[in-house]
Protein backbone atom coordinates (compact mmCIF):
# COMPACT_ATOMS: atom_id res chain seq x y z
CA UNK A 1 0.00 0.00 0.00
CA UNK A 2 1.02 3.50 -0.54
CA UNK A 3 0.75 6.64 2.13
CA UNK A 4 -0.89 9.43 0.44
CA UNK A 5 -0.91 12.74 2.98
CA UNK A 6 -4.96 14.34 2.17
CA UNK A 7 -5.73 17.95 2.32
CA UNK A 8 -8.76 19.02 3.11
CA UNK A 9 -10.18 19.60 -0.31
CA UNK A 10 -9.70 15.99 -1.40
CA UNK A 11 -10.65 14.82 2.57
CA UNK A 12 -14.14 16.64 2.41
CA UNK A 13 -14.63 15.29 -0.85
CA UNK A 14 -14.42 11.89 0.49
CA UNK A 15 -16.60 12.30 3.58
CA UNK A 16 -19.04 13.61 1.04
CA UNK A 17 -18.65 10.99 -1.56
CA UNK A 18 -21.25 8.53 0.97
CA UNK A 19 -19.58 5.08 -0.04
CA UNK A 20 -15.69 5.67 -0.34
CA UNK A 21 -14.76 5.92 3.50
CA UNK A 22 -18.24 3.78 4.50
CA UNK A 23 -21.46 6.22 4.79
CA UNK A 24 -22.74 8.79 6.52
CA UNK A 25 -22.61 7.54 9.79
CA UNK A 26 -19.10 9.95 10.25
CA UNK A 27 -21.23 12.94 10.18
CA UNK A 28 -22.07 14.31 13.64
CA UNK A 29 -25.98 15.33 13.54
CA UNK A 30 -27.71 15.04 16.81
CA UNK A 31 -31.12 16.36 14.86
CA UNK A 32 -30.56 13.28 13.56
CA UNK A 33 -30.10 11.15 15.95
CA UNK A 34 -32.74 12.50 18.07
CA UNK A 35 -35.18 11.97 15.96
CA UNK A 36 -34.39 8.32 14.88
CA UNK A 37 -32.03 7.04 17.75
CA UNK A 38 -28.80 5.58 17.58
CA UNK A 39 -26.55 6.35 14.19
CA UNK A 40 -26.39 3.14 12.32
CA UNK A 41 -23.15 1.29 11.81
CA UNK A 42 -21.33 2.10 8.69
CA UNK A 43 -21.58 -0.69 6.26
CA UNK A 44 -18.20 -1.90 5.08
CA UNK A 45 -15.99 0.87 3.04
CA UNK A 46 -13.76 -1.02 0.14
CA UNK A 47 -10.38 0.07 0.90
CA UNK A 48 -8.44 2.18 -1.77
CA UNK A 49 -5.28 0.26 -1.67
CA UNK A 50 -3.73 3.62 -0.11
CA UNK A 51 -2.80 4.64 3.70
CA UNK A 52 -4.91 8.09 3.49
CA UNK A 53 -2.78 10.41 6.13
CA UNK A 54 -4.38 13.26 7.75
CA UNK A 55 -2.09 16.04 8.95
CA UNK A 56 -3.57 17.87 12.21
CA UNK A 57 -3.74 20.98 10.41
CA UNK A 58 -6.06 19.77 7.93
CA UNK A 59 -8.82 17.93 10.48
CA UNK A 60 -8.49 21.75 11.50
CA UNK A 61 -9.97 22.59 8.45
CA UNK A 62 -12.06 19.82 7.30
CA UNK A 63 -15.26 20.89 9.35
CA UNK A 64 -18.55 20.02 7.68
CA UNK A 65 -19.99 18.75 4.75
CA UNK A 66 -23.58 19.38 3.10
CA UNK A 67 -26.69 17.27 3.87
CA UNK A 68 -30.34 17.33 3.05
CA UNK A 69 -31.96 18.96 5.70
CA UNK A 70 -34.34 16.05 8.30
CA UNK A 71 -36.90 18.81 7.71
CA UNK A 72 -37.07 20.09 4.27
CA UNK A 73 -35.17 17.50 2.43
CA UNK A 74 -34.85 20.32 -0.30
CA UNK A 75 -32.41 22.18 1.24
CA UNK A 76 -29.35 21.46 2.55
CA UNK A 77 -27.91 22.49 5.83
CA UNK A 78 -24.29 21.92 7.06
CA UNK A 79 -23.31 18.76 9.28
CA UNK A 80 -19.78 18.44 11.23
CA UNK A 81 -17.73 15.50 10.01
CA UNK A 82 -16.24 13.61 12.77
CA UNK A 83 -12.93 12.41 12.21
CA UNK A 84 -12.62 10.13 14.53
CA UNK A 85 -15.10 7.94 13.39
CA UNK A 86 -13.10 6.91 9.90
CA UNK A 87 -9.69 7.08 12.42
CA UNK A 88 -11.37 4.93 14.74
CA UNK A 89 -12.13 2.49 12.05
CA UNK A 90 -8.73 2.49 10.34
CA UNK A 91 -9.93 4.05 7.35
CA UNK A 92 -8.00 7.56 8.10
CA UNK A 93 -4.34 7.52 9.86
CA UNK A 94 -3.21 10.74 11.84
CA UNK A 95 0.00 12.89 11.39
CA UNK A 96 1.53 15.64 12.09
CA UNK A 97 4.55 17.80 11.12
CA UNK A 98 7.71 16.24 12.29
CA UNK A 99 11.04 17.43 12.83
CA UNK A 100 12.55 20.81 11.46
CA UNK A 101 13.30 20.11 7.68
CA UNK A 102 9.03 19.66 7.64
CA UNK A 103 8.54 22.56 9.78
CA UNK A 104 10.96 24.53 7.62
CA UNK A 105 9.38 23.34 4.45
CA UNK A 106 5.69 23.77 5.65
CA UNK A 107 6.53 28.06 6.85
CA UNK A 108 8.09 28.23 3.35
CA UNK A 109 4.95 26.60 1.50
CA UNK A 110 2.63 28.27 3.76
CA UNK A 111 3.27 31.87 1.89
CA UNK A 112 2.07 30.42 -1.25
CA UNK A 113 -0.34 27.97 -0.15
CA UNK A 114 -3.08 27.34 2.41
CA UNK A 115 -1.80 25.93 5.59
CA UNK A 116 -3.41 22.57 5.12
CA UNK A 117 -1.95 22.02 1.79
CA UNK A 118 1.19 23.71 3.32
CA UNK A 119 1.61 20.64 5.78
CA UNK A 120 0.33 17.79 3.37
CA UNK A 121 3.00 19.32 0.90
CA UNK A 122 5.93 19.51 3.51
CA UNK A 123 4.86 15.68 5.04
CA UNK A 124 4.32 14.32 1.62
CA UNK A 125 7.94 15.46 -0.05
CA UNK A 126 9.74 15.14 3.20
CA UNK A 127 8.29 11.05 3.67
CA UNK A 128 8.35 10.24 0.15
CA UNK A 129 4.42 9.91 0.13
CA UNK A 130 2.25 10.79 -2.64
CA UNK A 131 0.14 14.13 -2.16
CA UNK A 132 -3.96 14.65 -3.06
CA UNK A 133 -4.95 17.79 -3.80
CA UNK A 134 -7.39 19.40 -6.22
CA UNK A 135 -5.58 22.63 -5.48
CA UNK A 136 -3.93 24.03 -8.91
CA UNK A 137 -1.26 25.65 -6.74
CA UNK A 138 -0.55 23.13 -4.90
CA UNK A 139 -0.07 20.73 -7.93
CA UNK A 140 1.91 22.95 -9.90
CA UNK A 141 4.52 22.89 -7.23
CA UNK A 142 4.30 19.68 -6.57
CA UNK A 143 5.30 18.44 -10.09
CA UNK A 144 8.61 21.00 -9.53
CA UNK A 145 9.67 18.85 -6.60
CA UNK A 146 8.85 15.44 -8.21
CA UNK A 147 5.74 14.76 -6.10
CA UNK A 148 3.34 11.95 -7.10
CA UNK A 149 -0.23 13.92 -7.06
CA UNK A 150 -3.72 11.98 -6.67
CA UNK A 151 -6.74 14.38 -7.01
CA UNK A 152 -10.32 13.38 -6.29
CA UNK A 153 -11.75 12.02 -9.22
CA UNK A 154 -8.32 9.51 -9.70
CA UNK A 155 -9.41 8.88 -5.98
CA UNK A 156 -12.83 8.02 -6.78
CA UNK A 157 -11.86 5.91 -9.92
CA UNK A 158 -9.84 4.18 -7.85
CA UNK A 159 -12.18 3.33 -5.67
CA UNK A 160 -14.70 2.58 -8.09
CA UNK A 161 -12.39 -0.11 -9.71
CA UNK A 162 -11.38 -1.91 -6.21
CA UNK A 163 -14.62 -1.93 -5.46
CA UNK A 164 -15.94 -3.09 -9.10
CA UNK A 165 -18.87 -0.50 -8.65
CA UNK A 166 -21.46 -0.37 -11.69
CA UNK A 167 -22.37 2.86 -13.46
CA UNK A 168 -25.07 4.32 -11.58
CA UNK A 169 -23.00 3.06 -8.21
CA UNK A 170 -19.88 5.63 -9.37
CA UNK A 171 -22.55 8.57 -10.56
CA UNK A 172 -24.19 8.31 -7.29
CA UNK A 173 -20.68 9.17 -5.53
CA UNK A 174 -19.73 11.78 -7.98
CA UNK A 175 -23.18 13.60 -7.84
CA UNK A 176 -22.83 13.38 -4.08
CA UNK A 177 -19.62 15.24 -4.38
CA UNK A 178 -20.54 17.66 -6.44
CA UNK A 179 -23.55 18.24 -4.32
CA UNK A 180 -22.63 18.16 -0.67
CA UNK A 181 -18.83 19.57 -1.22
CA UNK A 182 -19.62 21.92 -4.28
CA UNK A 183 -16.62 20.23 -6.21
CA UNK A 184 -16.60 19.87 -9.55
CA UNK A 185 -12.92 19.12 -11.21
CA UNK A 186 -12.30 21.62 -13.74
CA UNK A 187 -11.20 20.18 -17.33
CA UNK A 188 -7.89 20.22 -17.05
CA UNK A 189 -8.41 17.64 -13.88
CA UNK A 190 -6.56 14.43 -14.65
CA UNK A 191 -9.90 12.00 -14.99
CA UNK A 192 -12.15 15.18 -15.76
CA UNK A 193 -13.29 12.98 -18.87
CA UNK A 194 -14.20 9.44 -16.58
CA UNK A 195 -15.50 11.69 -14.24
CA UNK A 196 -17.95 13.73 -16.90
CA UNK A 197 -18.46 10.71 -18.81
CA UNK A 198 -19.61 8.41 -15.63
CA UNK A 199 -22.36 11.22 -15.46
CA UNK A 200 -23.65 11.25 -18.45
CA UNK A 201 -24.12 7.44 -18.65
CA UNK A 202 -26.58 7.76 -15.29
CA UNK A 203 -28.63 10.40 -17.55
CA UNK A 204 -28.88 7.86 -20.38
Amino acid sequence: MHDVALDACCLINLCAAGRILGGESSLASPRRRGRRGAAASPKPAVGLGLNLHVPRKVAEETLYILQPDPDDASKLVKVPIDLGHYIAGGLLYECDLEGPEEAELFVQMAAQLGDGEAASFAIAAKRGWALATDDRRARRFAADANLTVITTPELVKLWAENAQANDEEIAGVLRNIQRFAYFTPRPNTPEYAWWVDCLGKSQK
